[in-house]
C-alpha cells in the first residue's frame, strides 16, 4: 500500500497516511474533515555508494578519485 500526503484545508495540518488505494478517502487526524488536498510527494531510495560495490575499494589508496573502469573510482583497473 502506498503512503499519501495530504494538507487539511480547514487547520492547514499536513499529513501522511497509508491507503489502500489512491480512491480511498482521507480524514485529517487533527478536526477530522474530509476536505483535504494531496500533496505531489517525492520518494527517498536508498543508493549504495560507487566505493561500497567493490571488492578492492578498502585496500585502493586512491578510492575517492572515481576514475576507473571499477565501480570503486580508485583510478586502478581491479
Amino acid at each position: 500500500m502506498p503512503i499519501f500526503e495530504y494538507e487539511c484545508k480547514k487547520c492547514e495540518k499536513k499529513f501522511e497516511l497509508l491507503l489502500p488505494h489512491s480512491s480511498a478517502s482521507a480524514v485529517c487526524p487533527v478536526c477530522g474533515t474530509k476536505d483535504v488536498k494531496k500533496l505531489l510527494s517525492t520518494f527517498a531510495a536508498k543508493v549504495d555508494s560507487p566505493a561500497s560495490s567493490c571488492a578492492n575499494a578498502d585496500s585502493c589508496p586512491a578510492a575517492a578519485s572515481r576514475s576507473c573502469g571499477c565501480s570503486c573510482g580508485c583510478g586502478h583497473h581491479h
